[in-house]
């Protein structure tokens, strides 16, 4: 990657951040995906859109909370879940 083009995603990066509606590019940008995936997780309607004709549209806000979605537990949670679930239901 030259350095042109280097300057040029930070540049278009920069931009994110300070925009709350998105389209297609910049979200395969934030989640490092090419925008044929960003387009497939669409049409399988698993990532939270807009649509406005042929256009399609993510408000930056839920796409950082659909990221973040599924949160795998730590096995300490697991464990105190697990303690506790046993001491409500004393066989």
């Amino acid at each position: 990657m030259s350095i042109e083009q280097r300057l040029e995603r930070l540049e278009r990066i920069m931009l994110i951040q300070f925009k709350n509606v998105l389209n297609v590019d910049e979200v395969a940008m934030i989640l490092s995906v090419s925008a044929d995936r960003v387009r497939h997780l669409v049409s399988a309607r698993k990532i939270p859109h807009y649509k406005q004709g042929n256009r399609t549209f993510f408000k930056k806000s839920e796409i950082e909370d659909w990221q973040l979605s599924d949160r795998i537990p730590t096995n300490d949670e697991i464990n105190c879940k697990a303690a506790t679930h046993i001491a409500i239901n004393k066989f």
